[in-house]
């Protein structure tokens, strides 16, 4: 009875808020100590409903920004104009050729004159066409008078002329020894066309033979000698056709 005495001001309240009009008081409801009495669970809370997975977007096309793989024209929009094709590259400038070098060359010098000996036998005369040379026997060197023949019978061909000079030396040999006789030949032909080569005739308008003995030669024409005389070059070039008066 002491126990309900000390509880009656704590169970007042709670049976006048019990009774309020908002929430009708259940007849049978037992009295719950507030000390004993267990917190309500909270309901369980539903899982969220998981979104669906957004879909990958698509692969620009190859060779293309994804911006413009994006942005494609509407269908009903007409295409766009072509570009205006690009003007062919100029031609390259023709290459500029240096112009040749030219390296001055020097005329050859003419082979000096073979020496004259003073005593050396020997005379010169006129034949057809040219000179003729003699020698002493057994010898091929000339005196300063045929030397000074030749030379005056070199200028009178002319050193740049198309005058050909024939050289026909001989010597006397006995007939079982003919080559003494072809080698002393073409000695006395070499110092004649030693002589014109000085004086400026080329060696390729000069024609050599050495014939050595000659058996058909009569016996008033001397054996050891050359004979010089001028022809009309093979190897010069034509010359130009005069012009009509």
């Amino acid at each position: 009875m002491l126990a309900l005495l000390l509880l009656a001001p704590v169970l007042a309240p709670i049976a006048a808020w019990a009774q309020t009009p908002d929430t009708p008081a259940a007849p049978d409801a037992a009295v719950v100590d507030p000390k004993k009495a267990t917190p309500a669970k909270p309901p369980a809370s539903k899982p969220a409903p998981a979104k669906p997975a957004a879909k990958p977007a698509a692969k620009p096309a190859p060779g293309k920004l994804p911006e413009q793989a994006a942005a494609k024209p509407p269908p009903s929009a007409s295409p766009p104009p072509a570009p205006p094709p690009e003007p062919a590259p100029a031609p390259p400038p023709p290459p500029v050729l240096p112009p040749p070098i030219v390296v001055p060359t020097r005329p050859a010098q003419p082979p000096p004159p073979p020496p004259s000996t003073s005593d050396a036998p020997g005379a010169y005369s006129k034949i057809t066409g040219g000179l003729r040379i003699t020698f002493g026997p057994g010898r091929s060197d000339l005196n300063p008078d045929t030397a000074a023949a030749l030379r005056t019978l070199a200028h009178t061909g002319g050193a740049d002329g198309g005058t050909a000079f024939n050289v026909v030396a001989y010597a006397a040999g006995a007939p079982e020894d003919p080559s003494s006789a072809r080698r002393m030949s073409l000695a006395r032909a070499l110092a004649v066309r030693g002589v014109l080569m000085a004086e400026g005739i080329a060696s390729i308008r000069i024609y050599v033979k050495a014939l050595g003995a000659n058996a058909t030669t009569a016996d008033a024409v001397p054996q050891d000698r050359a004979d010089v005389t001028l022809a009309l070059d093979p190897n010069a070039p034509p010359s130009p056709p005069k012009a009509a008066p």
